[in-house]
């Protein structure tokens, strides 16, 4: 490439300002530097980009075509030196970031609004995972933090700065005319019935999925909560499910809870980062917006 992007943004700025003085008094330059890069770019190009019209000067019909050529690379260039820019003053480029399926979408979905706004530079990147997979994908990803239901101990949490979430409430449920809704089940004529899992997306699970929470023996493995929730409306069997997924289902009577007594259960979500994995601005802005979404005040423990 024989020419320059300066010399194509005087080309652009003589055709915006109407003059070579002008375009010299915006690109803070003196008129004969504003000429130089003219007869630069025309020998570099070989053609003639300009012409005298009576006392003034106009593009010629090659000037302008190489003018409008010129516009996305210049277009591109503002972009790449508006991108260092942000990128200086702690801006990430791309902000990754995993989250459990389990968990409620509407903070995420502010996140993503808030992450549409112009101003917000960073790219937004967000995978949604199940159980083990939301670590995995982490790693894997080298996301810069997670969204997860919660280790099981303090040993599995060492590596990570961990900050608290609001807890999740799971229930155990059947549509509502299923036999194991109507009358206390033992453990042995709840086996006859399929209990309906969503698949813990680790990778180590995928030829051998992780035994059920209860221990079923009879089971049925989905891919997400959707199709979980629309199999436990048509009757096909039991299974944990989150609350906030299923409220207007047993408010409505559509889903039951299991005549068992043990049919609750909380989690306790957290954020998960790498301890050398520091924030920048648009982690601490995800943060912030997610706070404002939940009504939480999410800190490091």
């Amino acid at each position: 490439m024989n020419f320059t992007l300066d010399q194509l943004r005087c080309l652009e700025t003589i055709e915006r300002t109407g003059t070579f003085a002008a375009a010299a008094r915006e690109l803070h330059r003196v008129p004969s530097a504003v000429t130089y890069l003219v007869r630069q770019l025309e020998d570099a190009l070989g053609v003639t980009l300009f012409e005298r019209v009576g006392r003034g000067t106009a593009l010629t019909a090659a000037g302008r075509q190489i003018l409008e050529r010129s516009r996305p690379l210049l277009e591109q260039a503002r972009g790449l030196d508006a991108v260092a820019k942000h990128l200086a003053s702690g801006w990430e480029a791309e902000l990754r970031i995993v989250v459990d399926g389990a968990l409620p979408m509407a903070p995420i979905a502010a996140c993503l609004a808030r992450f549409a706004d112009p101003e917000v530079p960073t790219r937004l990147r967000i995978d949604v995972e199940h159980q083990e997979g939301v670590i995995d994908q982490l790693e894997r990803l080298d996301a810069d933090f997670a969204l997860y239901l919660g280790f099981d101990s303090d040993a599995e949490a060492a590596p990570y700065v961990l900050s608290a979430l609001p807890p999740l409430e799971v229930v155990l449920v059947a549509a509502a005319t299923h036999r194991l809704t109507q009358a206390s089940a033992t453990d042995t004529e709840r086996a006859a019935f399929a209990e309906l899992l969503v698949r813990d997306s680790a990778e180590r699970f995928r030829n051998d999925p992780k035994p059920s929470f209860i221990g079923s023996r009879n089971v049925a493995y989905l891919s997400d909560f959707h199709s979980k929730r629309i199999a436990l409306l048509a009757g096909a069997g039991y299974g944990w499910i989150p609350e906030h997924l299923v409220s207007s289902d047993l408010n409505d009577g559509r889903l039951a809870l299991l005549a068992t007594e043990f049919h609750r259960w909380t989690y306790s979500p957290q954020v998960v980062r790498r301890a050398e994995h520091p924030l920048g601005r648009a982690g601490s802005l995800f943060l912030a917006t997610l706070n404002d979404a939940l009504g939480a005040d999410i800190q490091d423990s």
